[in-house]
């Protein structure tokens, strides 16, 4: 991503004499654009835990089985243990077989580590929507030129990876829209 200088002199290079009109629209689709990058952002870094957690909360007890089936199976295998004691080893090999392989086929970490890094990229396209509407409007360049820059960036991540659950990305919403509240009524409170 580049930085605010990098942004600033790309754009200088290619200075118009774009009115304000035009740049008035123009930072009206940016700031939608900045919002969605920011839900997409935190959406993919949220499901990106709760993949991670997911993992754990399988790969624990898959773990614990596989033990318990060890140490089972050497006491069957060391004495005559009773019928009811090999039950419980059948069961518990057949539950460890079983969550290994969910564990193997959702491929929980993986899936975790792409939303990670869609979220990162989300959020280098965010902080560069920031830095070009930080930077004042005859210094940016062609507004043509800095949309089609942007879009082509937002269009190549929103074809990477899966989708988040309608269900992850209103929490995502709500959680944004908390801090919003929380940050104005902490700015409000500040002296002028």
């Amino acid at each position: 991503m580049p930085s605010i200088k990098e942004v600033k002199s790309t754009h200088a290079q290619d200075a118009s004499d774009a009115s304000d009109e035009e740049w008035s629209q123009v930072e009206a689709l940016l700031r939608t654009w900045k919002r969605r990058t920011r839900e997409g952002q935190h959406s993919h870094h949220g499901a990106g835990k709760a993949y991670r957690r997911a993992h754990y909360a399988i790969a624990v007890p898959t773990i614990a089985l596989t033990t318990a089936l060890g140490t089972s199976a050497l006491a069957t295998i060391s004495n005559a243990a009773p019928a009811n004691m090999k039950i419980v080893t059948g069961v518990v090999g057949l539950l460890a077989a079983v969550s290994g392989a969910i564990q193997l086929n959702l491929r929980l970490p993986e899936r975790g580590e792409k939303h990670k890094n869609l979220g990162a990229q989300y959020g280098n396209i965010r902080r560069s929507l920031e830095a070009t509407l930080a930077i004042p409007r005859k210094d940016r360049g062609d507004p043509k030129k800095v949309l089609t820059e942007i879009q082509s960036q937002l269009d190549r991540i929103s074809n990477e990876g899966e989708a988040i659950s309608d269900r992850r990305f209103k929490k995502t919403v709500r959680q944004l829209q908390k801090w919003d509240e929380e940050r104005g009524r902490a700015l409000s409170q500040l002296p002028n």
